[in-house]
């Protein structure tokens, strides 16, 4: 589902990458791993698209659903709880923010905001055909230790632990076909910690993730990507 064609990377005069050529496979979690500074985070930057200065070719079909792991855990001040995880679904809550707009402002006697709003809804059923999005993300959040009065406050009222329960939150809720995780086990208590295993554990797409705890590692992946060796026989 992700295919790494002729990859090189370079700091200034430093090959960090070179002639790198992999295929990551359906049904497979990579752990990757490598000494500090080898380039572990940059590698999954590049995965992830969020780097892009680099040779060679980084293949996702576009049908693919990707969800990367937010580090910024200030990126959501003003949302609430549950709109900070629907925003990890970002065609449905632009979709619903849109139509709860029109539903208030609109001119309903405009053809073209009813035509508008059938369009919206379009989307809302191809995203959310069950109409419980409100459920499953109280559920997830439940599951990260959030408790339910909390749900419809700010992100600005947690503390930088829970805020980065909720981007846990964020990324899974869409259940992305491509999932990119860059320590998510840093600062969990056991509990979240042990949901998350379960949760990874189940995802039948691609997965590739960062974590410098190795019984968490040992738990999740099913196979092993060392950066130490720059490029790949």
């Amino acid at each position: 589902m992700v295919n790494v064609q002729n990859l090189i990377m370079r700091y200034g005069n430093r090959v960090l990458f070179q002639d790198i050529n992999l295929k990551l496979d359906r049904h497979k979690r990579y752990g990757l791993i490598g000494a500090n500074g080898a380039g572990k985070t940059t590698f999954l930057k590049i995965l992830s698209g969020e780097i892009t200065e680099y040779d060679g070719d980084i293949v996702i079909p576009k049908a693919n659903k990707v969800g990367v792991l937010g580090q910024n855990q200030f990126a959501f001040e003003d949302y609430t709880l549950i709109d900070a995880v629907l925003f990890g679904n970002k065609r449905l809550y632009d979709a619903i923010k849109e139509k709860e707009d029109l539903y208030v402002n609109g001119d309903f006697e405009d053809d073209a905001v009813n035509n508008r709003l059938a369009d919206l809804e379009v989307i809302c059923v191809e995203e959310d055909p069950t109409y419980e999005y409100d459920v499953n993300i109280g559920k997830i959040l439940a599951n990260v230790g959030i408790p339910v009065e909390d749900h419809n406050n700010l992100m600005s009222s947690l503390d930088s632990a829970d805020k980065f329960k909720v981007l846990l939150a964020q990324v899974l809720y869409p259940k992305p076909d491509v999932l990119f995780l860059d320590e998510p086990t840093n600062n969990q208590d056991i509990e979240t910690i042990s949901w998350l295993e379960n949760e990874l554990k189940r995802h039948e797409g691609t997965m590739v993730v960062i974590s410098h705890d190795r019984h968490f590692l040992n738990a999740v992946v099913t196979n092993i990507l060392d950066v130490d060796y720059q490029k790949n026989s």
